[in-house]
């Protein structure tokens, strides 16, 4: 995937500001720029990306992303896709 495609749909968070989720199971949070810290509703972890890395919330429930530094992210939604029969 080239990352430059996706700049123009991201979400840009400045230091302390959180973008939440809401029912993301199966959605893809990819980190463009920056640092993130994404957190979902009775998960006990904590989960750090940085530009480059992403994640796919893997849980039902609220998923806060905080910006840990100024930042940009995109949020893919989930690919159906069918199999050959």
């Amino acid at each position: 995937m080239n990352a430059a495609d996706l700049h123009p749909a991201s979400i840009s968070l400045r230091k302390g500001r959180i973008h939440r989720i809401h029912a993301g199971l199966g959605r893809r949070v990819e980190a463009l720029e920056g640092c993130l810290w994404i957190t979902i509703d009775n998960d006990l972890r904590d989960i750090f990306i940085g530009a480059g890395q992403g994640f796919t919330i893997d849980r039902d429930g609220d998923t806060l992303i905080s910006a840990v530094a100024d930042s940009s992210l995109v949020v893919l939604e989930p690919v159906a896709w069918k199999r050959a029969a």
